[in-house]
């Protein structure tokens, strides 16, 4: 578990390392074939390999310090934290991350709403409203430094007015300073194409137009023969594109001759238009349609009294919009809200959890903080002991209860979260009997939904898997090592009934083993 943590931007610690070891490192595959929002994430992050499995490597050195490695790209340890949550839970520890992070809840109960285009609403009309906010805040400002502000508008344009800049310059002038960057090598290379075709100075072009001559003759006595025709219309084509060639290399020559002083003109240029480009932050290209820009703006200041009025009605129509969607949403937030708290809770009782209790939180905020995920904060609470106070998911005491909890939102909300794997520790801590067969089953249901990995030492758990692994020590004259095996059915009948009746295997022990695998 350790390991896995480590893989996926959890907390390090050089502890963690083998006596001796100045380095460690651990890998982790995972297949996200089905993980389609990942995907788009990692491609928009430059991550992708092209394949479905993601590689999460962690690197941990001696004095402490950590590489953080996906698909073998060097990240950051919160961008690793960041992707491995999306990925990969484990319960039974109580660190902040997945449902665990306070501000993950609201995000889980939308999706347990499926109310998508209600949310879409929210945030387009909040976009709208803010975005007409700014305007109304910027002609206002406007308003007050006009003067100010028109001379900045004048001088701007005649900044890029002064530049004349030409459709595409930088793109040719990036074009000719590569050109004559490279002058030595590309003149050395095109003098000896020239050399090898000129008539003047080599026999290769006269030989192949007497052969060509002498082959067409020939022709004329042997028609029958196409590949005889072929030949010499090949040769006429070959004649003709070496006279292009030729006379390319001498537009060539005579168009451009290297001076370092021009080189030195088109760099200025070049600085002087990126310069400018950067100060409007546009792509050079688009600078004389930021000039068309302005002149408009400043053409348009003198109605400008008139437009901030016209801004601000909209500006109270937007609102008006905005605080509508999210009133609904709100209204979608709390039924939905009900029906989760209401599912958790019936699943808690048949998991030992009888007098914990689950609640959803709606916190209402002013509405100068409503924004675009809605009008309010959600806060996932829980109770494990009657009489006591609700009190957030990872504040409660890690262990086998708090899994048994991540269990059941888990299995409720399973079929509404992104795919990921859920490790399970101390799952089964202080139940037996039916209750751990009621852990077991649910397990079982929510392996259907999410990949399911449980560390047990109950046989009513254990049956349940696909997959069996047990884990063990060996050890050397100076060390112990920490092993794993992925036990077959016959090993696994006997490591059961080594859970149902101790060390020593009985005839019955077995055959309730092989009865429990055989019934799930």
């Amino acid at each position: 578990l350790n390991c896995l943590s480590l893989a996926t931007g959890r907390r390090s610690d050089s502890s963690f390392l083998r006596k001796g070891s100045k380095e460690g490192s651990v890998t982790v595959e995972f297949d996200i074939k089905s993980n389609y929002v990942l995907k788009k994430k990692l491609v928009d992050l430059g991550l992708s390999n092209d394949n479905d499995p993601i590689f999460l490597r962690r690197t941990l050195y001696y004095d402490g310090k950590s590489k953080a490695f996906i698909n073998d790209n060097p990240v950051t340890v919160s961008l690793l934290q960041k992707v491995g949550s999306s990925l990969l839970e484990i319960h039974g520890q109580n660190e902040k991350i997945g449902l665990l992070d306070p501000s993950s809840h609201i995000k889980l109960l939308d999706r347990y709403g499926s109310y998508s285009l209600l949310i879409k609403n929210v945030s387009e009309s909040f976009q709208n409203y803010k975005k007409l906010l700014q305007i109304y805040d910027d002609a206002n400002e406007l308003n007050k430094n006009k003067e100010k502000y028109e001379l900045e508008l004048k001088n701007n344009i005649n900044l890029i007015k002064n530049l004349e800049v030409e459709e595409e310059e930088e793109k040719k002038l990036k074009a000719k300073r590569n050109f004559l960057s490279h002058h030595e090598k590309i003149f050395d290379s095109i003098n000896k194409v020239y050399f090898l075709l000129n008539d003047e100075n080599s026999n290769f072009n006269n030989d192949l137009t007497i052969n060509a001559k002498k082959l067409e003759n020939i022709i004329e006595n042997s028609k029958d023969i196409n590949e005889l025709s072929q030949i010499s219309i090949s040769l006429n084509n070959i004649l003709i594109e070496a006279k292009e060639v030729i006379n390319n290399i001498k537009i060539i020559k005579e168009k451009y001759h290297f001076d370092q002083k021009e080189l030195e003109k088109i760099e200025q240029r070049l600085f002087d238009i990126n310069n400018l480009s950067r100060k409007f932050n546009v792509d050079p290209n688009e600078l004389n349609l930021k000039l068309k820009n302005l002149i408009e703006e400043y053409e348009g200041i003198g109605s400008q009294t008139k437009k901030i009025e016209e801004i601000k009605n909209k500006l109270i129509k937007a609102k008006i919009k905005f605080y509508e969607s999210c009133k609904v949403l709100s209204l979608n937030r709390k039924n939905f809200a009900k029906n989760l708290e209401n599912e958790i809770n019936k699943e808690l009782s048949p998991l030992k959890l009888i007098d914990a209790h689950f609640k959803v939180e709606i916190l209402i905020k002013d509405n100068n903080e409503w924004n675009s995920s809605g009008a309010e904060v959600i806060r996932f609470l829980v109770r494990l002991n009657r009489g006591s106070k609700e009190a957030e998911i990872h504040k409660i005491s890690s262990g086998g209860e708090l899994s048994r909890l991540m269990l059941a939102i888990n299995l409720v909300l399973a079929k509404s979260i992104n795919p990921k794997t859920l490790v399970f520790d101390e799952v089964d801590s202080g139940v037996s009997g039916a209750v751990a067969d009621s852990v077991g089953l649910r397990l079982l249901e929510l392996s259907r939904l999410q990949q399911v990995m449980v560390v047990t030492h109950l046989p009513q758990v254990a049956s349940r898997g696909n997959n069996h692994y047990k884990s063990f020590k060996f050890s050397t004259e100076k060390e112990t090592f920490t092993g794993i095996e992925k036990l077959d059915k016959e090993k696994r009948i006997k490591e059961i009934a080594k859970m149902i009746s101790g060390e020593i295997v009985t005839e019955e022990a077995l055959k309730v083993a092989n009865q429990l695998i055989h019934e799930k």
